[in-house]
């Protein structure tokens, strides 16, 4: 096993974790219960976070060690993976204002963000298996 592979296994297993905690975020957000959402602020914050930091540290490794910078589906990838960035950006907002406030009621953006971050990784996944634009 070389340090290629490890970083690809990490890439990936912070990639899972990243993706799966803001699925929950985004569940949470559409259907709120007391409680559960300041347990999901502060894994959010322990767990998501890291992760998504994680995912990009191994994935800017692997796309040195490939060289892959210039190439056109690298740089599709990244602008996908920076809309993502950004939509757990607004799950995490959106989750801190609504354990704040305590509000109970479904989050209308929340609605979007399943559908839209599936979409999103469809993208990637098609991006880096084809490495094709």
């Amino acid at each position: 096993m070389t340090a290629y592979d490890l970083a690809k296994a990490a890439h990936i297993l912070s990639v899972m974790v990243w993706v799966a905690g803001m699925a929950v975020a985004a569940m949470a957000l559409r259907f709120p219960a007391a409680g559960a959402l300041d347990a999901l602020k502060r894994f959010d914050r322990r767990v998501t976070t890291p992760a998504m930091l994680a995912a990009w540290g191994f994935g800017l490794v692997l796309a040195t060690r490939g060289g892959w910078f210039d190439e056109a589906w690298m740089g599709a990838k990244i602008a996908l993976v920076l809309v993502l960035s950004g939509l757990h950006g607004a799950l995490t907002g959106r989750l801190r204002r609504r354990a704040w406030d305590g509000g109970l009621e479904a989050d209308p953006v929340a609605r979007a963000a399943l559908p839209a971050g599936a979409v999103l990784i469809a993208g990637i996944v098609l991006l880096v298996v084809t490495k094709a634009l």
